[in-house]
Protein backbone atom coordinates (compact mmCIF):
# COMPACT_ATOMS: atom_id res chain seq x y z
CA UNK A 1 0.00 0.00 0.00
CA UNK A 2 1.41 3.44 -0.92
CA UNK A 3 2.03 5.83 1.93
CA UNK A 4 -0.17 8.69 0.56
CA UNK A 5 -3.12 6.31 0.23
CA UNK A 6 -2.49 4.92 3.72
CA UNK A 7 -2.28 8.46 5.07
CA UNK A 8 -5.62 9.39 3.58
CA UNK A 9 -7.35 6.29 4.95
CA UNK A 10 -5.92 6.67 8.44
CA UNK A 11 -6.58 10.39 8.62
CA UNK A 12 -10.20 9.79 7.63
CA UNK A 13 -10.87 7.73 10.75
CA UNK A 14 -10.27 10.79 12.94
CA UNK A 15 -13.60 12.24 11.78
CA UNK A 16 -15.50 10.89 14.76
CA UNK A 17 -17.98 12.07 17.31
CA UNK A 18 -18.43 9.99 20.46
CA UNK A 19 -15.72 8.51 22.68
CA UNK A 20 -17.15 5.07 21.95
CA UNK A 21 -16.73 5.63 18.23
CA UNK A 22 -13.16 6.88 18.68
CA UNK A 23 -12.32 3.80 20.74
CA UNK A 24 -13.77 1.59 18.03
CA UNK A 25 -11.68 3.40 15.43
CA UNK A 26 -8.57 3.07 17.61
CA UNK A 27 -9.15 -0.68 17.81
CA UNK A 28 -9.55 -0.91 14.04
CA UNK A 29 -6.40 1.11 13.38
CA UNK A 30 -4.52 -1.11 15.84
CA UNK A 31 -5.81 -4.21 14.05
CA UNK A 32 -4.56 -2.79 10.75
CA UNK A 33 -1.16 -1.99 12.19
CA UNK A 34 -0.64 -5.35 13.92
CA UNK A 35 -1.69 -7.25 10.81
CA UNK A 36 1.01 -5.64 8.67
CA UNK A 37 3.55 -4.43 11.23
CA UNK A 38 6.41 -6.52 9.86
CA UNK A 39 5.92 -5.04 6.38
CA UNK A 40 5.51 -1.35 7.19
CA UNK A 41 8.31 1.12 6.59
CA UNK A 42 9.48 3.45 9.39
CA UNK A 43 7.55 6.26 7.70
CA UNK A 44 4.34 4.23 7.72
CA UNK A 45 4.87 3.16 11.34
CA UNK A 46 5.30 6.83 12.23
CA UNK A 47 2.02 7.62 10.50
CA UNK A 48 0.21 4.95 12.50
CA UNK A 49 1.79 6.41 15.63
CA UNK A 50 0.52 9.90 14.89
CA UNK A 51 -3.03 8.64 14.37
CA UNK A 52 -3.01 6.38 17.45
CA UNK A 53 -1.64 9.18 19.63
CA UNK A 54 -4.43 11.52 18.52
CA UNK A 55 -7.06 8.87 19.14
CA UNK A 56 -5.63 8.11 22.59
CA UNK A 57 -6.56 11.57 23.86
CA UNK A 58 -9.81 11.15 25.72
CA UNK A 59 -9.73 7.33 25.63
CA UNK A 60 -10.65 5.65 28.91
CA UNK A 61 -8.22 3.56 30.94
CA UNK A 62 -9.65 0.29 29.66
CA UNK A 63 -9.07 1.26 26.03
CA UNK A 64 -5.56 2.49 26.80
CA UNK A 65 -4.73 -0.71 28.68
CA UNK A 66 -5.93 -2.89 25.80
CA UNK A 67 -3.81 -0.89 23.36
CA UNK A 68 -0.76 -1.24 25.60
CA UNK A 69 -1.22 -4.99 25.94
CA UNK A 70 -1.47 -5.40 22.16
CA UNK A 71 1.46 -3.16 21.22
CA UNK A 72 3.88 -4.20 23.98
CA UNK A 73 5.20 -7.36 22.24
CA UNK A 74 5.62 -5.70 18.82
CA UNK A 75 9.22 -4.73 18.18
CA UNK A 76 8.49 -1.86 15.78
CA UNK A 77 5.46 -0.46 17.58
CA UNK A 78 5.21 3.35 17.20
CA UNK A 79 7.72 4.84 19.63
CA UNK A 80 5.59 7.87 20.47
CA UNK A 81 2.62 5.69 21.43
CA UNK A 82 4.76 3.32 23.49
CA UNK A 83 6.13 6.31 25.38
CA UNK A 84 2.66 7.73 26.04
CA UNK A 85 1.46 4.39 27.38
CA UNK A 86 4.56 3.86 29.53
CA UNK A 87 4.12 7.31 31.10
CA UNK A 88 0.45 6.73 31.85
CA UNK A 89 -0.34 7.30 35.53
CA UNK A 90 -2.59 4.22 35.53
CA UNK A 91 -0.40 1.18 36.18
CA UNK A 92 -2.98 -1.03 34.48
CA UNK A 93 -2.18 0.89 31.30
CA UNK A 94 1.58 1.23 31.70
CA UNK A 95 2.32 -2.28 33.03
CA UNK A 96 2.38 -4.22 29.74
CA UNK A 97 4.67 -1.73 28.03
CA UNK A 98 6.98 -1.30 31.02
CA UNK A 99 7.34 -5.05 31.37
CA UNK A 100 7.72 -6.08 27.72
CA UNK A 101 8.25 -3.34 25.15
CA UNK A 102 11.68 -3.17 23.55
CA UNK A 103 10.78 0.27 22.23
CA UNK A 104 11.55 2.01 25.53
CA UNK A 105 14.97 3.64 25.64
CA UNK A 106 17.03 3.91 28.81
CA UNK A 107 16.30 7.64 29.07
CA UNK A 108 12.56 6.92 29.15
CA UNK A 109 12.93 4.23 31.80
CA UNK A 110 15.00 6.67 33.86
CA UNK A 111 12.33 9.34 33.50
CA UNK A 112 9.61 6.96 34.69
CA UNK A 113 11.74 5.50 37.49
CA UNK A 114 12.48 9.00 38.76
CA UNK A 115 8.94 10.35 38.57
CA UNK A 116 6.32 7.60 39.00
CA UNK A 117 5.03 5.68 41.99
CA UNK A 118 5.97 2.32 43.43
CA UNK A 119 3.65 0.30 41.18
CA UNK A 120 5.49 1.59 38.10
CA UNK A 121 8.86 0.99 39.73
CA UNK A 122 7.86 -2.56 40.65
CA UNK A 123 6.95 -3.35 37.05
CA UNK A 124 10.23 -1.91 35.75
CA UNK A 125 12.14 -3.96 38.33
CA UNK A 126 10.87 -7.16 36.66
CA UNK A 127 11.91 -6.04 33.18
CA UNK A 128 14.63 -7.89 31.28
CA UNK A 129 17.84 -6.12 30.32
CA UNK A 130 17.84 -3.37 32.95
CA UNK A 131 20.95 -1.20 32.82
CA UNK A 132 22.93 -0.14 35.88
CA UNK A 133 21.74 3.52 35.72
CA UNK A 134 18.12 2.31 35.86
CA UNK A 135 18.73 -0.12 38.73
CA UNK A 136 20.54 2.63 40.63
CA UNK A 137 17.36 4.73 40.55
CA UNK A 138 15.15 1.77 41.49
CA UNK A 139 17.38 0.99 44.46
CA UNK A 140 17.31 4.62 45.58
CA UNK A 141 13.53 5.12 45.24
CA UNK A 142 12.03 1.64 45.48
CA UNK A 143 10.17 0.22 48.43
CA UNK A 144 10.61 -3.25 49.90
CA UNK A 145 8.67 -4.96 47.12
CA UNK A 146 10.62 -3.18 44.38
CA UNK A 147 13.93 -4.16 45.96
CA UNK A 148 12.83 -7.76 46.43
CA UNK A 149 11.82 -8.02 42.78
CA UNK A 150 15.02 -6.36 41.62
CA UNK A 151 17.11 -8.77 43.68
CA UNK A 152 15.48 -11.64 41.79
CA UNK A 153 16.00 -10.15 38.36
CA UNK A 154 18.86 -12.27 37.08
CA UNK A 155 19.07 -10.22 33.87
CA UNK A 156 19.57 -6.85 35.57
CA UNK A 157 22.91 -5.04 35.69
CA UNK A 158 24.19 -3.38 38.86
CA UNK A 159 26.86 -0.82 39.55
CA UNK A 160 29.14 -1.59 42.47
CA UNK A 161 27.60 1.25 44.44
CA UNK A 162 24.12 0.05 43.55
CA UNK A 163 24.93 -3.50 44.59
CA UNK A 164 26.17 -2.34 47.98
CA UNK A 165 23.17 -0.06 48.45
CA UNK A 166 20.76 -2.88 47.61
CA UNK A 167 22.37 -5.13 50.20
CA UNK A 168 22.22 -2.36 52.79
CA UNK A 169 18.58 -1.53 52.15
CA UNK A 170 17.41 -5.14 52.13
CA UNK A 171 19.46 -6.59 54.96
CA UNK A 172 17.17 -8.42 57.33
CA UNK A 173 14.10 -8.23 55.08
CA UNK A 174 12.02 -11.37 54.60
CA UNK A 175 11.71 -12.43 50.97
CA UNK A 176 11.13 -15.71 49.10
CA UNK A 177 14.10 -17.85 48.13
CA UNK A 178 15.96 -16.73 45.00
CA UNK A 179 16.48 -18.98 42.02
CA UNK A 180 19.98 -20.52 42.35
CA UNK A 181 20.91 -19.86 38.73
CA UNK A 182 20.67 -16.09 39.08
CA UNK A 183 23.84 -14.08 38.50
CA UNK A 184 23.18 -11.67 41.34
CA UNK A 185 21.06 -12.53 44.29
CA UNK A 186 20.57 -11.79 47.93
CA UNK A 187 21.81 -14.94 49.62
CA UNK A 188 20.79 -16.47 52.95
CA UNK A 189 23.62 -14.67 54.71
CA UNK A 190 22.22 -11.31 53.63
CA UNK A 191 18.47 -11.74 53.53
CA UNK A 192 16.88 -14.76 55.22
CA UNK A 193 13.36 -15.64 54.09
CA UNK A 194 10.54 -15.36 56.59
CA UNK A 195 9.21 -18.62 58.04
CA UNK A 196 6.81 -20.11 55.55
CA UNK A 197 7.05 -17.53 52.76
CA UNK A 198 9.58 -19.45 50.69
CA UNK A 199 7.29 -22.48 50.77
CA UNK A 200 4.23 -20.41 49.83
CA UNK A 201 6.09 -18.92 46.88
CA UNK A 202 7.32 -22.29 45.61
CA UNK A 203 3.94 -23.98 46.05
CA UNK A 204 2.07 -21.16 44.29
CA UNK A 205 4.57 -20.93 41.48
CA UNK A 206 4.25 -24.66 40.78
CA UNK A 207 0.44 -24.64 40.87
CA UNK A 208 0.05 -26.53 44.17
CA UNK A 209 -3.22 -25.11 45.47
CA UNK A 210 -3.75 -27.23 48.60
CA UNK A 211 -0.14 -26.88 49.71
CA UNK A 212 -0.30 -23.11 49.20
CA UNK A 213 -3.49 -22.90 51.25
CA UNK A 214 -1.99 -25.04 54.00
CA UNK A 215 1.14 -22.88 54.23
CA UNK A 216 -0.98 -19.70 54.27
CA UNK A 217 -3.11 -21.22 57.01
CA UNK A 218 -0.05 -21.74 59.19
CA UNK A 219 1.39 -18.26 58.63
CA UNK A 220 -1.96 -16.47 59.06
CA UNK A 221 -3.51 -18.52 61.86
CA UNK A 222 -6.69 -19.08 59.83
CA UNK A 223 -8.30 -22.49 59.25
CA UNK A 224 -7.23 -24.03 55.96
CA UNK A 225 -10.79 -24.21 54.63
CA UNK A 226 -11.20 -20.47 55.25
CA UNK A 227 -7.97 -19.80 53.36
CA UNK A 228 -9.11 -21.99 50.48
CA UNK A 229 -12.41 -20.09 50.23
CA UNK A 230 -10.46 -16.84 50.26
CA UNK A 231 -8.23 -18.03 47.41
CA UNK A 232 -11.29 -19.04 45.38
CA UNK A 233 -13.20 -15.84 46.07
CA UNK A 234 -13.75 -14.05 42.72
CA UNK A 235 -12.80 -10.80 44.45
CA UNK A 236 -9.01 -10.56 44.49
CA UNK A 237 -9.18 -8.07 47.37
CA UNK A 238 -9.56 -10.92 49.84
CA UNK A 239 -6.23 -12.42 48.77
CA UNK A 240 -4.55 -9.01 48.77
CA UNK A 241 -5.66 -8.28 52.33
CA UNK A 242 -4.52 -11.69 53.57
CA UNK A 243 -1.13 -11.42 51.83
CA UNK A 244 -0.49 -7.88 53.04
CA UNK A 245 -1.57 -8.65 56.60
CA UNK A 246 0.89 -11.53 57.00
CA UNK A 247 3.70 -9.59 55.34
CA UNK A 248 4.08 -11.45 52.05
CA UNK A 249 6.15 -9.76 49.37
CA UNK A 250 4.67 -8.69 46.04
CA UNK A 251 6.53 -11.55 44.34
CA UNK A 252 4.78 -14.16 46.45
CA UNK A 253 1.44 -12.36 46.24
CA UNK A 254 1.58 -12.25 42.45
CA UNK A 255 2.41 -15.97 42.37
CA UNK A 256 -0.71 -16.64 44.47
CA UNK A 257 -2.86 -14.49 42.17
CA UNK A 258 -1.58 -16.33 39.12
CA UNK A 259 -2.25 -19.66 40.85
CA UNK A 260 -5.94 -18.75 41.22
CA UNK A 261 -6.23 -16.79 37.95
CA UNK A 262 -7.69 -19.61 35.84
CA UNK A 263 -10.32 -20.62 38.40
CA UNK A 264 -11.35 -17.01 39.07
CA UNK A 265 -11.23 -15.81 35.47
CA UNK A 266 -8.42 -13.28 36.03
CA UNK A 267 -6.60 -11.95 32.99
CA UNK A 268 -3.04 -10.62 32.95
CA UNK A 269 -4.51 -7.13 33.11
CA UNK A 270 -6.59 -8.10 36.16
CA UNK A 271 -3.47 -9.40 37.90
CA UNK A 272 -1.58 -6.17 37.13
CA UNK A 273 -4.45 -4.09 38.51
CA UNK A 274 -4.63 -6.24 41.62
CA UNK A 275 -0.89 -5.84 42.22
CA UNK A 276 -1.25 -2.07 41.91
CA UNK A 277 -3.89 -2.22 44.66
CA UNK A 278 -1.59 -4.43 46.75
CA UNK A 279 1.18 -1.82 46.54
CA UNK A 280 -1.20 0.87 47.84
CA UNK A 281 -2.80 -1.24 50.58
CA UNK A 282 -1.60 -0.17 54.08
CA UNK A 283 -0.45 -3.13 56.10
CA UNK A 284 -2.02 -1.82 59.30
CA UNK A 285 -5.42 -1.73 57.63
CA UNK A 286 -4.97 -5.26 56.30
CA UNK A 287 -4.02 -6.50 59.76
CA UNK A 288 -7.15 -4.96 61.27
CA UNK A 289 -9.33 -6.66 58.66
CA UNK A 290 -7.62 -10.01 59.25
CA UNK A 291 -7.99 -9.72 63.02
CA UNK A 292 -11.66 -8.88 62.58
CA UNK A 293 -12.10 -11.95 60.42
CA UNK A 294 -10.37 -14.16 63.02
CA UNK A 295 -12.81 -12.89 65.66
CA UNK A 296 -15.71 -13.63 63.36
CA UNK A 297 -14.52 -17.20 62.82
CA UNK A 298 -13.96 -17.77 66.52
CA UNK A 299 -17.31 -16.23 67.51
CA UNK A 300 -19.72 -16.81 64.63
CA UNK A 301 -22.72 -15.78 66.76
CA UNK A 302 -21.19 -12.45 67.80
CA UNK A 303 -22.24 -9.10 66.41
CA UNK A 304 -19.00 -8.98 64.46
CA UNK A 305 -20.30 -11.63 62.13
CA UNK A 306 -22.92 -9.36 60.65
CA UNK A 307 -20.51 -6.51 60.04
CA UNK A 308 -17.50 -8.38 58.71
CA UNK A 309 -15.39 -6.33 56.26
CA UNK A 310 -16.31 -7.29 52.68
CA UNK A 311 -12.70 -7.80 51.66
CA UNK A 312 -12.54 -11.04 53.65
CA UNK A 313 -16.23 -11.89 53.93
CA UNK A 314 -15.95 -15.13 51.98
CA UNK A 315 -19.00 -17.30 51.78
CA UNK A 316 -18.94 -20.73 53.49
Amino acid sequence: MRTPQLAEELEAVLVSGSATRRTDILNRVTDLFIYGAARYSPEQVGLFGDVMARLLHGADAGARARLAERLAPIVNAPANVIRLLALDDEIAVAASVLAQSKGLAERELLLIANSKGQAHLLTIARRQGLSAPVTDVLIARGDRDVLASLARNGDAQFSEAGRRRLLERTRGDAVPAVEPAQRFRIGPQDRPPSPGESEIYRYARHGKFEETAAALSIISGLPQDAVERTLLNPRAEAVLVLAKAVGLSSITTEAILRLRAADCGMSAEDVAQAMAKFSRLPRDSARRVLNFFRIRLENPQSGAASTAPPALAVKP
